[in-house]
């Protein structure tokens, strides 16, 4: 194993460890000494392959967006028709479950004012997210599945903001019932798209 491999390798390792620990303890609560345990590496080696903490709790969560936007990604990839691809991307938005990973990401918003170096991570996701709903409405809008009554880029944006919305509400302690959550976006699609999304 050559040693650029080896260092790609302990440093996914270490990534892997964080993540475990801020899905039990919460991103912030996380530290050096906590990883290290994790891993089962020295705190000197979580400190060899990067930087410093701040630069392991980045990529951390810019594993988490990649994996959750791929996820997304995939769907568009797998499914044709912009109805159900449209319906497909919604309710994989508003999971049944909030999961650790995506807890990870709500809670990085939250430290944006002491990190900032998270602002360009959370933008690409929010962009990138819109562009998957845009593509799909266009597509459908093309085949006249869609007739809008705003304009797309917007209600894509409006997609992606009622989902984070509703992500977010377990995690505040807002109790509501993660299908009638689903039902609530698909229901604004549906009046801002004019179709049926089933």
């Amino acid at each position: 194993m050559t040693r650029g491999v080896k260092r790609t390798e302990r440093r996914g390792e270490l990534v892997a460890a964080l993540r475990r620990v801020a899905r039990d303890q919460g991103l912030a609560q996380a530290n050096v000494r906590a990883v290290a345990a994790e891993a089962e590496m020295s705190v000197g080696s979580v400190l060899y392959y990067f930087e410093n903490f701040e630069q392991l709790q980045l990529a951390a969560v810019e594993g988490v967006l990649e994996e959750f936007y791929e996820r997304r990604r995939a769907i568009t990839l797998r499914e044709p028709d912009p109805v159900a691809r449209l319906r497909a991307l919604i309710e994989a938005g508003v999971p049944d479950e909030i999961s650790g990973d995506l807890r990870i990401v709500y809670e990085s918003i939250g430290l944006l004012r002491e990190k900032p170096s998270y602002k360009p991570l959370h933008r690409s996701i929010v962009e990138r997210q819109v562009m998957l709903y845009r593509s799909t409405i266009e597509i459908g809008v093309a085949l006249g599945a869609f007739r809008p009554r705003q304009e797309l880029s917007m209600v894509a944006r409006n997609i992606v903001a009622l989902e984070d919305a509703y992500d977010l509400y377990p995690l505040v302690g807002v109790d509501l019932d993660r299908g009638e959550c689903r039902g609530a976006v698909i229901g604004y699609a549906e009046l801002a798209l004019d179709c049926d999304l089933g």
